[in-house]
């Protein structure tokens, strides 16, 4: 099935790609946004399960930059954002609805299609062809690609220059096990621990966080060591050696857990620019946190300077 010619195509509806499709609209484009997920937002996940509310990807962010304070502070006194605590003088922000209501409020009024799987992006002379898994085939003559940069690079033949450029891109794996607990876990105020022994990263008390819930949700975030060594290694295992490992925290029996797999979760060798624009026709730009920083601040601020890129033109 062939789609209308669209004014823009935004793949990945991360925030990111929320953020460049807003910032394209408001100057008067029409953006469809295309995302394989079940909805919006990225590893800005939140989930609801056996009573408990779990953040289970990013678990706060900062607003160090100006720009993206502003947006941040618009937001304080809302189910939006809320300061969570503070550490080495800066604020960690969360939401009381869960990571993903951020990506929800910027998505509200967007055309967003979910659950689409991108197969293969071609060029055709002054369009790109993008072509689903399903076989659905959409057109546009501006694309943003907001997808982690090794996906990127499959779903595309690039030049050899832009391959020497975003080719050493990197990113690490996440094991995420959330769990709910019979009674309080212990640990200490403010919910968030950050663990330097293997093979734990952090620990989050969801409800200490300010999530509602009837029981009592720990996000168990393992180490990029132990996620690469244990990508393959069936979920229970998984599960047992870093319930194990988190016990001394956890302060009450796990009655219950859920297990999920980042692949990208956060980007170790990033690129020296906070958008990375293809010069020519179709136009072509990339985004996310491995341009901006690997916050979630640097991948919001990445979307506008994409977008600003592609209006300039």
């Amino acid at each position: 099935m062939n789609h209308p010619v669209e004014d823009c195509i935004v793949i990945g509806a991360g925030l990111a790609g929320l953020a460049a499709a807003r910032t394209l609209e408001n100057a008067g484009l029409s953006v469809l946004l295309l995302d394989k997920g079940r909805r919006v937002g990225g590893r800005m996940a939140s989930r609801h399960f056996q009573g408990a509310h779990f953040d289970y990807g990013a678990q706060f962010f900062s607003a160090r930059d100006p720009e993206f304070r502003r947006v941040i502070d618009g937001f304080l006194g809302t189910a939006v954002a809320s300061p969570w605590f503070d550490r080495d003088g800066e604020t960690r922000y969360c939401s009381p609805l869960g990571m993903n209501a951020l990506p929800q409020f910027l998505a509200d009024g967007l055309r967003i299609r979910c659950e689409v799987t991108v197969a293969a992006i071609r060029r055709d002379q002054h369009l790109w062809r993008i072509v689903t898994e399903n076989g659905e085939v959409y057109s546009t003559e501006i694309l943003v690609l907001t997808t982690p940069v090794p996906q990127a690079l499959d779903l595309l033949e690039f030049s050899e220059q832009v391959r020497n450029d975003l080719g050493a891109i990197e990113y690490h794996r996440c094991l995420a096990i959330m769990a709910v607990l019979e009674g309080d876990s212990a640990i200490p105020a403010p919910g968030f621990l950050r663990v330097t022994q293997e093979p734990l990263q952090t620990l989050s008390d969801n409800r200490q966080k300010g999530l509602e819930g009837d029981a009592t949700g720990v996000t168990i975030l393992a180490s990029p060591a132990f996620s690469l060594l244990h990508w393959d290694v069936p979920k229970e295992e998984v599960a047992s050696q870093l319930l194990a490992a988190a016990a001394p925290w956890l302060g009450s029996p796990v009655t219950h857990w859920r297990y999920h797999r980042w692949r990208y979760s956060q980007p170790v060798q990033t690129f020296d620019g906070r958008y990375y624009g293809v010069e020519g026709s179709p136009l072509l730009v990339l985004a996310g946190d491995a341009f901006g920083g690997p916050r979630v601040e640097g991948a919001f601020l990445s979307g506008i300077a994409a977008a600003n890129w592609l209006l300039a033109k």
